[in-house]
């Protein structure tokens, strides 16, 4: 079986018109689909179709109880402590998958958002209101297998989900049905923090993409810059990131234009 093709969200910054949206915590992880075939062989996928089934040891064990032709999409994220409360762990996330690390694999979880096929039937031209419900029939939880919470989509909600620790909240058409590649019925809503940090230094990534290393509560960030901001090294420049991770690391930091200089104000 081949690796499926997954919808995509587009990325939003304005508030949607209208009240015709659901709202999803967006975790941060891995993009996961998972197949049962006909002989009830389970299988695993990243959004670009690398295998995942070797690397989630007894995570997808629950999939065992599913129909046979059955294929979910979802996310594969990990959860740590950090001052006794879950906190996500994105970099335990890389761990597991990319380097094998077995201390970090009991602590993978899958998040399940959608259900494309069940029992050989496909459900991609069905309204995501009626994939949703049959996904919740469909897939047992667990504590490591968990089916994601879907609300009415609101501004004052999104803030509520940032709050707890998401990087942001996806955004859905009930009526939307399932297509491949990035569609505007799923839209993307990025949390965005700020913190202000002195540029140490800018350098050439080998992506092609210019970071910056700056300096933040006395710790390094390494950060998407552009390198027109050299003349402001040594200077206080404005970060955004999505989220704090397990580690406090910031996720998806970027500098965003320099704060004024104390030293050139009159």
């Amino acid at each position: 079986m081949a690796a499926p093709e997954p919808m995509l969200s587009t990325p939003a910054r304005s508030w949607p018109a209208g009240s015709d949206w659901i709202m999803q915590p967006k975790w941060d992880g891995f993009r996961i689909l998972v197949a049962v075939d006909t002989a009830g062989r389970i299988r695993a996928w990243s959004r670009h179709g690398t295998s995942l089934t070797g690397s989630l040891g007894d995570l997808l064990d629950p999939f065992t109880h599913v129909a046979p032709s059955s294929l979910f999409d979802g996310e594969l994220v990990a959860v740590a402590s950090r001052d006794g409360h879950p906190v996500q762990d994105f970099a335990a996330v890389t761990r597991a998958v990319l380097s094998s690390d077995a201390a970090s694999t009991p602590q993978l979880r899958l998040v399940a958002f959608d259900l494309l096929e069940l029992a050989g039937q496909d459900l991609r031209q069905r309204p995501w209101v009626h994939r949703d419900a049959q996904l919740r029939d469909a897939l047992p939880a667990t504590d490591r297998v968990r089916l994601v919470q879907s609300t009415t989509a609101s501004a004052l909600e999104h803030d509520a989900i940032v709050a707890l620790g998401f990087e942001g909240t996806i955004l859905k058409r009930p009526a939307s049905t399932y297509r491949p590649g990035r569609q505007t019925t799923w839209r993307k809503y990025k949390a965005r923090h700020r913190a202000t940090a002195i540029l140490r230094s800018l350098r050439p990534g080998r992506d092609g993409n210019t970071y910056a290393v700056c300096e933040l509560d006395c710790r390094p960030i390494l950060a998407l810059a552009s390198a027109s901001l050299q003349p402001a090294v040594g200077e206080p420049v404005e970060l955004v990131y999505s989220r704090v991770d397990a580690d406090g690391t910031l996720r998806e930091v970027r500098v965003t234009h320099p704060q004024p200089s104390t030293s050139n104000s009159r």
